[in-house]
C-alpha cells in the first residue's frame, strides 16, 4: 500500500473524524488495496477455486461494500482500529462464503445448481472443488476463534495472517519493541492451536 505509515494513515483518520470526505474516500482506497494482497493469499488459500481475477473482484467488492457501510457510523479513533474494522469485515465474509460453500455442496447432493447463482459463487460449481465438511468446519472455528482472541494479541494476528504487514511493520504501527510483538504472535497461535485441537487455550 503506497505510502502506508502509521502516522499518514492516523492523520488520515484524524480529518476523517473532522468531517473530511476526501479523508475518507482516502482511506477507502488504502483499504481496497489491501484487500486486494489479502485476496491474493487468504482468500485463494481458504478457496482454491477462486482462480481468476474476476472472481477475486467479485469477493473484495464485497468486502469493500460492507467496510464502506460500516465507516458510516463507526469512526475509528487509531490506526489499529481502523484496521481491526478492516478484518472484521473480511472474517465476515470469510465466515458467510465458508457458509455458502457448505450449501452449495449440499445442494450439489441433489443435482446441478441453478443458473442465476451468484457470479462470486460460480466458481465454486466445479467438480474437484468440493470440499470436505470438516475442513469447512475447521475453517469456520479458525476464523470464528480469532474474532475471540484477547488484545492485544488478537490485533497482532490479524495484522499478520490478514494484513500481511510484517512484525517489525507492527512494532511500529502499535509503538511496540519487535520482541513484543513476536510474544504476541506466539501467544495468539498457541491459543489458537489450542482451541482447534479441542484444549483451554493457555492462561
Amino acid at each position: 500500500m503506497a505510502d502506508n505509515t502509521s502516522t499518514n494513515l492516523q492523520d488520515l483518520i484524524d480529518r476523517l473524524r473532522r468531517g473530511d470526505a476526501l479523508a475518507r474516500r482516502e482511506l477507502l482506497q488504502r483499504a481496497h488495496d489491501r484487500l486486494v494482497r489479502i485476496a491474493a493469499t487468504i482468500f485463494q488459500e481458504d478457496f482454491p477455486a477462486l482462480r481468476g481475477r474476476h472472481e477475486l473482484e467479485s469477493v473484495i467488492s464485497e468486502v469493500w461494500m460492507r467496510l464502506v457501510v460500516a465507516l458510516e457510523t463507526t469512526q475509528p479513533e487509531t490506526v489499529e482500529g481502523f484496521f481491526g474494522l478492516v478484518f472484521l469485515k473480511v472474517r465476515q465474509v470469510l465466515l458467510d462464503m465458508i457458509d455458502r460453500q457448505r450449501r452449495l455442496d449440499a445442494r450439489r447432493q441433489d443435482g446441478p445448481l441453478d443458473a442465476d447463482e451468484p457470479e462470486a459463487l460460480a466458481a465454486f460449481d466445479q467438480a474437484d472443488t468440493t470440499y470436505d465438511p470438516g475442513r469447512l468446519a475447521l475453517l469456520t472455528e479458525f476464523h470464528e476463534q480469532i474474532g475471540n482472541l484477547p488484545d492485544p494479541q488478537r490485533t497482532v494476528f490479524e495484522l499478520h495472517y490478514y494484513g500481511g504487514f510484517s512484525q517489525a511493520e507492527i512494532a511500529q504501527m502499535l509503538e511496540l519493541h519487535r520482541k513484543q510483538v513476536s510474544r504476541l504472535w506466539l501467544a495468539a497461535t498457541g491459543r489458537l492451536a489450542h482451541w482447534l485441537e479441542g484444549l483451554e487455550p493457555p492462561s
